[in-house]
């Protein structure tokens, strides 16, 4: 049996090139917590390294060996998977607090057993219900309800077509005298105001791809782009 704890500081070994590749420093569980997917290294040049626990040859008491440098790749994005959850504050499913997470232990295959709390106490994985960035949520033994169930609907598209809709361009006075006599509608119907503003923060797609950065001028091609991935509201929470 491993412990999360043990890992962490662990020298990471190439046996081909007898070569020091770098020291444990996060530890990524698949989003189920189930198994132990990857490790972060931090390197010798401060470079970001991933080891896939699939290419690791053995671990042991001071050191992880691999079999040549080929294991580890340099990282490049951050990681979907979930990170270790040590130091996270853990409720029940009814509310009830109960404790900090402290460890987590998993087997010779990387499979998680049992999380441990800074009161002693140790709660199965079986009874894991949900586990966020700072939080980690269990079942009650009587209750075991689907939490997928609780997903939240899709946000409604500001647009129905992906052609962003531009206005006709009035006079300041006339364009004021307009907006006056208005009544508020419950959607945007136009978006060309936001083309000028700065953008205030990255923003991007459901693929993690960028489609403005912060500091940028809006245009017409950014916005139909933003527009294009439902990020419209998002787009208008940050800019300026």
């Amino acid at each position: 049996m491993y412990y999360c704890n043990e890992f962490y500081s662990l020298s990471v070994l190439s046996l081909y090139e007898g070569e020091l590749l770098g020291v444990v420093d996060k530890l990524y569980f698949d989003k189920k917590m189930k198994k132990l997917i990857e490790i972060e290294l931090m390197g010798e040049d401060g470079a970001k390294l991933i080891l896939p626990t699939k290419n690791i040859y053995r671990v042991g008491k001071n050191a992880i060996t691999v079999k040549n440098n080929q294991a580890v790749s340099l990282k490049v994005e951050e990681s979907t998977l979930t990170l270790c959850p040590i130091n996270s504050k853990a409720y029940s499913i009814k509310g009830e607090f109960l404790g900090i997470v402290n460890d987590m232990s998993f087997d010779e295959k990387y499979v998680s057993e049992k999380i441990s709390l800074d009161n002693g106490n140790t709660i199965d994985i079986d009874n894991l219900a949900s586990c966020g960035k700072n939080t980690i949520i269990f079942y009650d033994n009587n209750e075991k309800i689907n939490i997928n169930k609780f997903t939240p609907n899709k946000s409604p598209k500001i647009f129905k077509t992906e052609e962003v809709v531009v206005a006709k361009t009035l006079p300041i006075e006339e364009e004021k005298k307009s907006i006056e006599q208005e009544s508020p509608k419950p959607q945007v119907q136009r978006a060309d105001f936001l083309l000028g503003r700065v953008c205030t923060k990255d923003i991007f797609n459901f693929n993690n791809e960028l489609l403005i950065k912060a500091h940028a001028v809006i245009n017409k091609k950014n916005l139909k782009e933003v527009n294009r991935f439902g990020k419209l509201r998002e787009l208008m929470l940050y800019s300026k």
